[in-house]
Order: structure tokens, then sequence, then C-alpha cells
């Protein structure tokens, strides 16, 4: 027997005796003097019997079986396959993940199989025949290889499918896989599979998105980073931008949120399992006590320039006096052909930066040989978070202008365009709160003034 098989047998057989201590005494069947009046191999023999009995009450047809959560190698994601178990051997697994065979990647999916209770050094969940749902990950053949590569190490996607008992959580069951150590954890389901994962997908596509793809980690006054959690697998860092001592962390999406393979810390408090809000602000740790939110404040201020328009409804009449000026002087000094359309703010490039920074920008079309349009005047508009959630808006009389904007303040010459200009931009000078519709994706912003300022709206163009 190789060296890791007797460490792994070793620490298995701890494992299961500080399970069972924790399990059995908590279980009405047994009795404390039956624990010692019964062998080791006894006293596992009826734990099995007594798993085995949830693992098929649950998939009564009244019922709706087991979410199974399941992970392999740390490269991966988790995974939501579902479960039924029968009291004759058999087991019904499913799911639509992508690692499906046969043309059916992504498709939902049920096979039937076999499982067995096993009395090794503790109890053991065993999926012992080939089931196409499930097996895929335990297969020697790595379908993530090319073609021409299938056949490499032969240890495949580092799966299990021989689960060794942990303990239970409230309804829940804990395995770890015997070979790899992948965790897995089975959950009771609560409503149909195919409306387990459509709810999920609904979840997911909500909390995550391709836009805003990094998250606060908060607890207290501390604050740390999840990188792209939408794929499942993703980075716990320090910092959104060239992290130090970036953490890989795999997780599965739920219905309200989703459950990482491992506990992580902050702060010396510990967090697994994350919860979608009731006001849909950010997702909460089950103890309340770390929140997950979206860096939608970063992505107001720091976004490209045609992704936020100003609601122009929402200027006052000192603003709309302005920007008519400006749109008269922009006809005058361009042969009328030329026309505002609305005024956005975004990150772009000013002639005196090559860094791009937050400006104004006034969008208008125009007809040039029978053919319209578009083009943007642009003015620097400094703008900074200067804490969450809050933004600082500081115009100066000098801010650089765009090439666009430059090429109209030269060709202007029956009124100061630029100061017409100038003027517009300074009334947005001061510090805002800013309240979106959606933390995870919004669609349009109030910035309500703390200090100076007017207050305005930001609406998402795209």
């Amino acid at each position: 027997m190789a060296i890791k098989d007797i460490l792994f047998r070793s620490a298995h057989s701890l494992a299961w005796v500080a399970a069972a201590g924790f399990v059995l005494a908590g279980c009405s069947r047994f009795q404390e003097d039956d624990l010692f009046d019964e062998s080791a191999s006894q006293r596992i023999t009826h734990f099995n019997e007594d798993l085995r009995s949830r693992l098929v009450e649950q998939s009564s047809d009244d019922k709706n079986g087991w979410v199974i959560q399941y992970f392999v190698a740390s490269e991966f994601e988790g995974f939501n396959l579902f479960g039924s178990f029968y009291d004759n051997g058999k087991v019904k697994i499913a799911g639509n993940h992508r690692f499906l065979r046969g043309g059916n990647a992504g498709k939902y999916t049920e096979s039937l199989s076999y499982y067995q209770m096993l009395s090794e050094d503790g109890p053991v969940l065993s999926f012992n025949t080939w089931n196409d749902v499930l097996t895929v990950f335990v297969d020697p053949v790595d379908p993530t290889q090319a073609p021409s590569q299938l056949v490499s190490d032969g240890e495949g996607m580092h799966g299990d499918q021989n689960l060794v008992f942990q303990g239970y959580k409230d309804s829940t069951i804990l395995f770890s896989g015997e070979r790899n150590s992948g965790r897995v954890r089975l959950v009771p389901c609560d409503r149909p599979w195919q409306d387990y994962i459509k709810d999920t997908e609904a979840t997911r596509n909500y909390i995550t998105n391709t836009t805003i793809t990094s998250y606060y980690v908060v607890c207290g006054t501390d604050t740390l980073y999840f990188k792209n959690l939408r794929n499942g697998l993703f980075t716990y860092c320090e910092r959104v931008n060239d992290p130090l001592f970036p953490s890989t962390v795999n997780c599965v999406f739920t219905p309200t949120g989703f459950y990482m393979q491992h506990r992580n810390s902050i702060a010396g408090t510990s967090f697994q399992e994350f919860t979608l809000s009731e006001d849909k602000t950010c997702l909460v740790s089950e103890n309340d006590s770390v929140k997950v939110i979206p860096t939608w404040d970063n992505y107001i201020v720091n976004v490209r320039s045609t992704t936020w328009s100003f609601d122009q409804d929402a200027f006052t009449d000192e603003q709309k006096d302005l920007l008519s000026q400006i749109n008269a002087a922009l006809q005058s000094a361009f042969n009328n052909t030329f026309n505002i359309n609305s005024v956005g703010m975004g990150r772009g490039r000013s002639v005196a930066s090559a860094t791009p920074v937050p400006m104004i920008y006034f969008n208008y079309s125009y007809v040039s040989k029978g053919k319209t349009s578009r083009a943007s005047l642009g003015i620097s508009c400094p703008a900074s978070l200067s804490s969450f959630g809050m933004v600082n808006i500081n115009i100066t009389t000098d801010d650089p202008v765009d090439s666009n904007m430059k090429n109209f303040l030269d060709r202007s010459k029956t009124v100061d365009a630029e100061a017409l200009v100038r003027q517009f931009a300074a009334t947005f000078k001061g510090t805002y709160d800013m309240t979106p519709d959606n933390y995870f994706l919004p669609t349009s912003v109030q910035f309500a003034p703390t200090d100076g300022g007017t207050p305005f709206t930001l609406v998402n163009n795209n």
C-alpha cells in the first residue's frame, strides 16, 4: 500500500471516530449503553442503516430527493447534481452540467444506477456502477482534454464515487471524497429538480454578470474582494488590481445565493454560504456578519463614456438654459447642421491626458453629405469615490477638453462657448451620495448632494 494511502486511511479512521462520537450521540435510535455493547463494525453497520433510511425517506414520492452539491479538484467550479435513493439499491441522479457526454452537455439529463453503503473504516456512500451524470467526474479519461490528449495521467477530473461520511448539519449530510477529498453536501431539495435548476440560474444571472465582475467582502470595517464570481471558480483577494496573495475559491449556486466548498474568513469571522438579502442590495453570510456587495459604485464612476446619460428632465432651469445656449453656439459654429441629443458622463481621454479620466460629454448628431452621423464633445470632470457609494466631483476652471470640444471652441466666434461649457460643468461640482436602482447591475442612479452640487440622475444607455 502506498504511503499516501496509509496516511489517508489513518486520517479516514480518525475522522470517522470524531464524527461518530458527535453524530451518534444525537441520534435517538442509539442509546449510550448500546455503543459499548456493540463492536465497531456493528456500530458502523447500524449507522449505515440509519443513513440509508434518511436518504430513502427524503426520496419518497411526496418529496423531491436531494441536491448533491458536488466538488472535484480546485480548478473546477462546484456542480449541482440531484439524487433519489431507493430501497432496492438503485439511485437516480440528474444534472445539466457542462461535462455531460453524448451531446448532452448543458442539457437536463437523468441516469439510473446503483449505490451501496460500505462499512470500511467508517460509513461510506458508494456509487458503484456507471452513471452518465456522475461518473464522468471519476472517469480516468479527462473530458477537459483535447481529443488527442484524452488519456493523460489517468486521473481524470479528480472526482470521487466513494463518499466518506463527515457529519450531519441540521438537515444536510456532509461527505468527503475517499480518494481526492472533494467536499460533497447533500441538501434536501425543496422543489422539482428542473425548477431548482431554473431558479438557481435566475439567481446566478441576477447576482453576477459580465459587466460588474468584482465584489466587496465586508465585515465591520474590514474589506476584501471577490473577483469573477460568475464562473463559480473565483478569486478571493485583498485588492482587485494586481492582488498580492489571491486565493482560488469554488462554489455552487443555489436558488438564494451560493455555497463554497471550504470555509474562508475575514477579520476572524468565517463564512461559507451566502444568501441574497431581502432588499437585494447584497449577499449575507450564514451568521449575518459578512456581506458581499457588488462594486456598483466603482462601475458608475469609472465605466466607459457611452454608458451613462443625464436625465435631462431633472436638469435645473439654469442647466437647461446653459445647454440650450451651448447647442445654439454649436449650430452657429458648424452651419446649423449640429444638434445636441444627450449629455453623458463617463471615462474618456482628454487632450491633456493619455489616461482615461471622468468627463462630461455632449453627444450630438450632424448631417454630412446627406448622411446623419454622431459624435461628442467632452470636458474633464474629475470624479473620485470618497467612500463607499459617495463620489466627489471636483470641477475646476482649467479642466482640459477633448479634441472635438477644442475644435468646437476654436470655431465659436459669436459667443464665449468655453465660458458656457465650463459654467454648465461647474453646476455638478460637489459631493454626492449615490443610490442605484439595482445594486448588482444599475440601470439608473440618483445623485443626492451632501456638500455643494445639484441633484441629478444618470440613466444607463445599455
